[in-house]
């Protein structure tokens, strides 16, 4: 059993592919194949907390303790959040698939990696996954190079690695579950509609005009609206895929936080005035909208497989971070109980301004976490509860950021 551990651990920035598609996201999926389910327990263990080295402002606005940085994927020096865990005191089941250098599947119990043999990932390359199925497998490869050719992978059942087809450059996968689209975006004002069409075969769908999707539930396609940027208000609207009709606006000048499980959350008036950030939860197929205060801004959530749990990145509350001139402050990760409007901070983790860790909930409610250490990637697991976040063996090998992970139950 590992000793508890206290590090400053690497969180990867934004991808530079999904600001060239209208800042929707890193465009990378992957599916996988049956995992043997290897299970170890071991006693519980409480670990050794020291004051996190956070950052603090001094009065002329500059940060006293700037976040320490180490060298990671292309390059880039990212920032180091701090993360204080345990070894894992109970069989939590879960079994993952990361992206980076390498595809690799894991065992959190057991802490044992195994890495999918393939010549498609080629030094230098990084696959990414978002979505998993135990039979058939898709990803997408990316490099640091800005104009490099974007490919689409299948992973078989005998974790064979293959070339589907290239992506485009405005062209963008979306997933639910192992289901799959390819969505276009408009490229210039003589091609100005977007379109979606199944990765599988059928139709190829045009957009409204102005439409940018940035994810999709079930047959329902969420994006941002602006037909016309001089005159017409930005919209979080709703589309159908299957016909391309516009179904809903939903609301003026946000964003999606997150969509899953027939639902789709947005927040709003979190930067005006901290009473007023209200969380917004709306089901795809239509009805009331449910709202839920929270505390301070929030972003890049992922929603539980049963609908009922939502977990997202909050402003860790930081005197004057709202003032003009202070540096942002950082982030917590938090979970909503959907059902009782329970709001939990995980425990132990702070992360730098503008990071993004992987977030996908397994069963039995944990919530697994992926943070990019540099040269290696941190996998953790808690759940609601829970006093101390639990860490597995870390994985070797570089991560094009964020870093990502899928969820199997096989």
């Amino acid at each position: 059993m590992e000793h508890d551990r206290e590090e400053l651990l690497e969180v990867g920035s934004a991808s530079r592919r999904g600001r060239r598609i209208a800042g929707w996201g890193l465009i990378l999926l992957a599916v996988l194949t049956l995992i043997v389910l290897r299970a170890s327990t071991g006693p519980a263990h409480t670990p050794t907390t020291t004051p996190s080295e956070l950052n603090s402002v001094i009065p002329d606005g500059r940060a006293a303790n700037p976040w320490p940085t180490t060298p990671g994927a292309c390059g880039a020096d990212v920032p180091l959040p701090i993360v204080s865990s345990t070894a894992s005191a109970e069989h939590t089941g879960i079994q993952a698939l990361l992206g980076g250098d390498r595809l690799r599947q894991v065992d959190f119990d057991s802490g044992r990696t195994t890495t999918l043999p393939d010549e498609v990932v080629r030094p230098g390359e990084y696959a990414a996954v978002l979505a998993g199925d135990p039979i058939t497998a898709y990803a997408t490869t990316g490099s640091c190079a800005e104009a490099a050719p974007y490919a689409m992978l299948r992973v078989g059942v005998d974790h064979h690695v293959s070339v589907i087809r290239p992506l485009g450059p405005t062209e963008s996968p979306l997933t639910d579950g192992n289901r799959l689209w390819i969505a276009s975006f408009a490229s210039d004002i003589n091609n100005p509609y977007g379109t979606i069409a199944p990765l599988a075969g059928g139709q190829r769908v045009r957009l409204p005009l102005g439409f940018y999707a940035s994810a999709i539930v079930g047959d329902t396609v969420v994006g941002l609206m602006q037909p016309d940027p001089g005159i017409s208000p930005m919209w979080l609207a709703l589309v159908d895929a299957r016909t391309g009709r516009l179904q809903a606006k939903l609301d003026q000048h946000v964003a999606p936080l997150a969509t899953g499980a027939g639902q789709v959350f947005w927040t709003s008036g979190c930067h005006d005035d901290p009473s007023s950030c209200m969380l917004h939860r709306r089901a795809v197929a239509g009805g009331k909208t449910t709202v839920f205060p929270l505390p301070r801004p929030a972003c890049c959530g992922v929603v539980s497989p049963d609908g009922k749990t939502l977990a997202f990145l909050l402003d860790h509350p930081t005197p004057d971070s709202d003032i003009e001139g202070r540096p942002l402050p950082p982030l917590d990760i938090a979970t909503l109980d959907l059902d009782t409007g329970r709001l939990e901070i995980v425990p132990g983790i702070e992360l730098p301004a503008k990071s993004q860790p992987a977030l996908a909930f397994a069963k039995e409610g944990w919530l697994v976490i992926a943070l990019d250490a540099g040269s290696r990637t941190r996998l953790l697991a808690w759940h609601p509860g829970l006093r101390h976040v639990y860490e597995t063996a870390a994985l070797p090998g570089v991560v094009h950021p964020p870093p990502t992970l899928v969820i199997t139950s096989h």
